[in-house]
């Protein structure tokens, strides 16, 4: 279609295919049959509107057009089925077809507003802009008093890129309705598509003063105009505006302090919403806490959850902070590594992992950790977040303080007591595991029994099968173990991450000997020791075992290195590693061995160029190392990119 396109060119053209149409569908019963009942109900021409919008999304253009515009020319008033032409004739050179169009249409609905917007984004396409900018302004006097005229007008300028035009008119029509804060969002939008912060940030925060409820929407598009250099400065200078004018803001600071969070300003974050009254935001101040730990700004994200527990009126909400409260301190407990190994024995698999926490000593908070725990305990007795808190006492007692029979009581209690059933199939697996570090085997299985049968659980659950292989290990019973590692391989699905655990266990035990020989017994001992908290009896233990790579011994070797490392002992692992490479250099464990010892080099002695050896051998000589991608990372970060 080009210029010489016209309205009456067009609807001859439809009446034609509409004729075709008709006599097929007429010819083709069946396809009549194949209607739905609502289908067969709709009016002859929502059907052909309907076939008009097939043919659209086919890109057949022409077709769809036709049809449109037949059925616009039979119901000129449906002011939708113009704006479905104008959306498949884009471009100016189609405007000039399209103003005929509109102004037939004009004729028989002056008043239509959106109609006569759209003339002109026509005239301003076909370079008439002195001429469309009178139509605009003649259409808004008309109407002085009706936003949706504003709307509409700028609508269709900035459809037609008279974004100026369209800043003035909504200014203008600020001062005829006697409103300062009209059409503060659509300025805003307008404003941060041309690149004027100030502006935009000006006229979004006096929208969010005026809806608080769009807080999370406000905040989000002031984020996304962050990504520009220079922004936060002049959108901060906008907030402090703002805030220096009457009235509470209460909103404004929250998506100040948002913004502040985005940046990681986590303490000036935190004093924003300190220094203001948000009591009645505290959905939201919970909100920008939670961020704030998922940001791990554990010490800022406290101060709120204890802001939260102090202010809020809502006993529920109230222990729901202080439950946050305390697992911020409880986080802040854990010794920070000064790196990110890539090596490791068995990383993750539970059978296999020291189930231990070391306290960092710079923040040793355990017991004050421990009390806000409790506290909760004593404000929401029998509760959801009661029940949470005693897990939480339950775990630093098991694995951090050392204080196992209080962590069994208090297991216990929560397997009795708790109302929720995951909460307590939780506590009796952890039960069990406490028992087993008390080193009472029969105990933890009258646990496991009581687990099944209280909780009606099947004996082959994949998750009562892996604490009975938890108590099989502490048991030293191979044959038995290893039954129990084909149950689990088939109850539990190979997806589920409890199933290579499994597996990663029985390759273990199935390629280093016989049930009964003596130094695969010894390994078992030790994994023993491991379970039950005594780690440096566990590494005398495994740097007894002795023999070729086709035994136990290299992973009992690799097993000490990792105990040494976790217990921050590097001299000795140092010690260790170098043997371990001496003796075993065709293990399939050498490459984690190689990648450990060039951490050492690297971040323990400082001496990163003596590492890069090491590196460079895991991914020669050891191709299918796991981890041989992010080890060529650290070594291109050593040797630089041409490596």
């Amino acid at each position: 279609m080009g210029e010489g396109f016209v309205p009456q060119a067009v609807v001859m053209r439809g009446l034609f295919l509409l004729t075709i149409i008709w006599l097929t569908l007429l010819a083709s019963p069946g396809v009549l049959e194949a209607q739905s009942f609502s289908r067969s109900t709709l009016s002859p021409d929502r059907k052909l509107e309907q076939r008009a919008a097939s043919l659209a999304r086919l890109g057949r253009t022409e077709e769809a057009v036709d049809l449109y515009l037949n059925l616009l020319y039979k119901n000129p008033r449906n002011s939708n089925l113009y704006f479905r032409v104008s959306n498949l004739m884009p471009g100016k050179e189609k405007a000039s077809t399209l103003l005929q169009i509109l102004d037939d249409l004009l004729q028989a609905q002056p008043q239509n507003t959106r109609l006569a917007a759209e003339r002109g984004r026509l005239l301003y396409f076909l370079d008439r802009k002195p001429e469309a900018v009178e139509d605009w302004k003649r259409l808004i006097n008309q109407k002085k008093g009706d936003r949706f005229v504003y709307t509409s007008v700028t609508n269709a300028m900035l459809q037609a890129g008279a974004t100026d035009e369209a800043i003035q008119v909504l200014t203008e029509g600020r001062t005829k309705l006697g409103d300062p804060s009209a059409f503060a969002f659509d300025l805003a939008r307008i404003h941060a598509a041309k690149h004027n912060y100030a502006e935009a940030s000006k006229e979004y925060l006096v929208h969010l003063d005026q809806n608080p409820a769009m807080l999370d929407h406000i905040s989000n598009q002031l984020i996304r105009l962050l990504k520009n250099d220079g922004a936060f400065e002049i959108i901060d200078n906008s907030f402090h505006k703002i805030l220096r004018t009457p009235g509470e803001h209460q909103t404004i600071l929250l998506a100040r302090a948002k913004l502040l969070l985005h940046e990681k300003k986590y303490q000036e974050c935190v004093e924003t919403v300190l220094a203001s009254d948000v009591s009645r935001s505290m959905k939201d101040v919970f909100s920008i806490a939670n961020d704030l730990g998922a940001e791990q700004a554990w010490s800022s994200a406290a101060d709120l959850y204890l802001f939260i527990s102090t202010n809020s009126k809502d006993k529920r909400q109230t222990g729901e902070a202080l439950l946050k409260l305390a697992s911020t301190y409880e986080h802040r407990l854990h010794a920070v590594a000064p790196y990110q190994s890539l090596s490791g024995y068995f990383q993750g698999n539970q059978f296999l992992d020291p189930d231990i926490q070391f306290i960092s000593s710079k923040d040793a908070s355990l017991e004050r950790t421990l009390k806000l725990y409790d506290s909760l305990q004593t404000l929401l007795p029998s509760t959801r977040e009661a029940f949470q808190a005693s897990f939480h006492i339950a775990e630093l007692q098991l694995t951090a303080s050392g204080d196992v029979d209080r962590a069994i009581r208090g297991f216990q209690n929560i397997f009795n007591n708790a109302r929720r059933s995951e909460t307590r199939l939780a506590a009796g697996k952890r039960l069990v595991d406490a028992w087993l570090v008390r080193g009472d085997t029969t105990a933890a299985l009258q646990s496991l029994s009581e687990v099944t049968r209280k909780l009606n659980l099947d004996e082959d659950d994949p998750q009562i099968i892996a604490s009975h292989i938890k108590i099989l290990i502490h048991q030293g019973d191979l044959p038995m173990l290893k039954k129990q590692l084909l149950n689990l391989s088939g109850a539990a699905s190979p997806s589920h991450p409890i199933f290579n655990d499994g597996m990663e266990l029985m390759a273990l035990l199935d390629g280093n000997g016989e049930p009964d020989d003596p130094q695969l017994q010894t390994y078992l001992k030790a994994e023993r020791l491991i379970r039950q908290h005594k780690l440096t009896e566990a590494i005398d233990l495994l740097l007894q075992i002795q023999g070729a790579a086709s035994s136990i011994a290299d992973e009992a070797s690799v097993r000490a290195i990792q105990l040494l490392l976790t217990l921050d002992k590097s001299k000795s692992a140092v010690k260790e590693m170098d043997q371990f490479l001496l003796t075993f250099p065709d293990s399939e464990w050498r490459a984690n061995v190689l990648v450990w010892r060039g951490e050492q080099f690297q971040f323990i002695d400082q001496k990163p160029e003596a590492a890069i050896p090491y590196y460079e051998e895991v991914i020669v000589e050891h191709p299918g190392y796991l981890g041989i991608q992010a080890v060529r990372a650290r070594l291109r970060s050593l040797i630089g990119d041409g490596s």
